[in-house]
């Protein structure tokens, strides 16, 4: 992570990053760097990011697969996460640590592997 990044953005990207890591297996790393880590669902020719988490100078990036159709999606998903999402989403935090935020990111992260698993998308 760069010198400049603060503080709360190493540690929300760490927590996150955790989550996210948590899928590996049966879901795979392509990208591991110090601001940026992504695993994808690999299932024979089709591959679907499952989320990946980018750390900025004063924010983390958070963003999902934007294979599964909104209704399915929006039971995985907690309304709060979904409504700070953008179009393709994406996410904007500022502090992952507040407790419910915490939650919900993990629970997602739980949900959306149980998903894929459910749809055959990792192997």
């Amino acid at each position: 992570m760069s010198n400049s990044s603060e503080p709360h953005v190493n540690l929300s990207f760490d927590m996150i990053r955790q989550y996210i890591k948590s899928s590996v297996p049966p879901c795979e790393v392509t990208s591991d760097t110090p601001t940026h880590y992504e695993a994808v669902a690999v299932n024979g020719d089709q591959k679907h990011v499952f989320a990946y988490v980018v750390a900025h100078q004063h924010v983390v990036t958070l963003g999902f697969c934007t294979d599964i159709p909104d209704a399915d999606f929006k039971e995985l998903v907690s309304e709060r996460l979904r409504k700070m999402m953008n179009d393709h989403r994406r996410l904007e935090i500022h502090n992952a640590h507040v407790d419910d935020l915490r939650k919900d990111i993990q629970d997602a992260c739980e949900q959306l592997l149980y998903y894929y698993n459910q749809k055959g998308w990792t192997k």
